[in-house]
């Protein structure tokens, strides 16, 4: 398990304890209680500490707005926020005029190794693929 994890767990339901919700854990239950908190948010994810731990913070920080009950981990991963996404900008990528020959010379080649595939099309077919094909 991550320490990240674990702290930003465990400081969560810290402060979640200072409400004294419905069915709050003994207070020394508490370090049981976040390990299986944690067991049960990272069972087939994966968080990053830069991306996620100021998610977790606001998750908690929903939970303690929204709760009268201590909440489940289910409850702290609806509360939590979508992870910020970079905004994509539309850039135009200039080609490079001598790769982009290098590419065209390099297809010309290919295509001059393939049987038929400098001919013209007739009706749809290949001119050297015969009357049967």
């Amino acid at each position: 398990m991550e320490t990240w994890i674990h702290n930003e767990i465990m400081d969560g339901l810290s402060r979640l304890l200072c409400l004294s919700l419905e069915r709050t854990p003994a207070f020394d239950m508490v370090e049981g209680t976040a390990a299986m908190w944690c067991e049960a948010i990272m069972h087939q994810r994966v968080f990053d500490e830069r991306l996620d731990a100021p998610r977790f913070r606001a998750a908690f920080s929903t939970l303690a707005r929204t709760r009268t009950s201590w909440p489940a981990p289910l409850h702290f991963l609806e509360a939590m926020p979508p992870r910020e996404q970079l905004a994509l900008t539309k850039q135009t990528i200039r080609a490079d005029p001598e790769r982009a020959k290098r590419a065209m010379d390099e297809i010309a080649r290919t295509l001059r190794r393939v049987p038929g595939a400098g001919e013209p099309l007739q009706s749809g077919k290949l001119a050297s693929a015969g009357p049967d094909a």
